[in-house]
């Protein structure tokens, strides 16, 4: 058994993950709970003590509570500022799981994003380097940066909210957030979809139905040659390698890991149109300085569990 353990959860839409965890990523325990957007939080978090207090009682040598979730997050006053999905708006969750535990290790939360960083660092990719971007791509874009093995933290707790950086703010997409032509507007599950119906409504030739349309539908025509499916990627792809371009020439990483279900889904169609963009836009002394990678870890529980490692080594991986 190892000295030190820590638990990981990661709190998403669907679902809630836990984890037990070693320094080395070995996983001693395990668990789900599925997520119920209609229950108040006060109910959730009962649920989630109800799956820490036995790792606590089981396991004496846990030092630390590492917490992901969606949105803006206040680390040091423990708030949820905005998690949409869950319906939660500055609520205090790090208390709230406090007061309902048998034992109290310091427990810390951060926005999934930030501990998807902490994660690749620690366990994946990004092992051993100290400045590198992380995008992850799904139903939204998201991203975080790593200086000097520290987060890059904003005045707002709302950093690298690249998915609503414009390309194009005059004739793009309406995005959610209130802006036109946002990242997440192009390359996102959402904007896939919504690009795959914009084109259907006008009759093209396509494979693709309305009536079963999804991103999985939109990638299996891709790799069968459907014209629509392949233009819509490519405007995917020329999307994702314009943003990874705007990390280089800002940041100036050493590493890119890119992420995310939709990424791993269809890197293989990305990716020479993404890399190509990304060497034709980043600054030549830049691009030569980074390499880019796909996301290793899948759990993101044990990226939540490397948060408690994170902030007890003071950043130090």
């Amino acid at each position: 058994m190892a000295s030190e353990l820590t638990i990981g959860v990661d709190i998403g839409g669907t679902k809630m993950a836990f984890v037990v965890a070693d320094r080395a990523g070995r996983v001693f325990a395990s668990d789900t709970l599925p997520t119920s957007a209609d229950d108040s939080f006060d109910k959730t978090a009962d649920r989630i003590a109800s799956l820490l207090n036995p790792y606590l009682e089981a396991y004496s040598m846990i030092c630390g509570i590492g917490i992901g979730l969606p949105g803006p997050v206040d680390a040091e006053r423990g708030i949820a500022l905005h998690a949409a999905n869950l319906g939660w708006e500055g609520v205090p969750i790090r208390d709230a799981i406090s007061t309902r535990l048998t034992k109290s290790p310091p427990i810390y939360i951060a926005n999934d994003v930030n501990v998807g960083a902490i994660g690749e660092q620690r366990y994946g990719r990004a092992q051993g380097v100290a400045n590198f971007v992380y995008l992850t791509v799904g139903t939204g874009v998201g991203g975080a940066v790593m200086i000097d093995n520290r987060l890059l933290r904003g005045a707002s707790a709302s950093e690298m909210e690249i998915g609503h950086v414009s390309l194009d703010p005059v004739n793009g997409r309406q995005c959610t957030c209130g802006q036109r032509g946002c990242l997440e507007m192009s390359i996102s599950g959402k904007a896939l979809i919504a690009h795959a119906r914009q084109h259907l409504a006008g009759g093209v030739d396509t494979c693709l139905s309305s009536e079963a349309l999804s991103t999985r539908a939109i990638i299996g025509a891709a790799e069968k040659g459907d014209a629509l499916a392949t233009h819509i990627l490519d405007i995917a792809a020329e999307a994702l390698g314009i943003a990874c371009a705007w990390c280089v020439n800002l940041f100036n990483p050493k590493l890119l890991v890119i992420g995310g279900g939709l990424i791993h889904a269809t890197w293989h169609l990305l990716e020479p149109r993404t890399l190509s963009v990304l060497r034709a836009r980043s600054l030549p002394l830049n691009y030569e300085a980074t390499s880019i990678s796909l996301s290793q870890l899948v759990d993101g529980a044990l990226g939540a569990a490397a948060l408690v490692w994170y902030h007890q080594n003071e950043g130090q991986p």
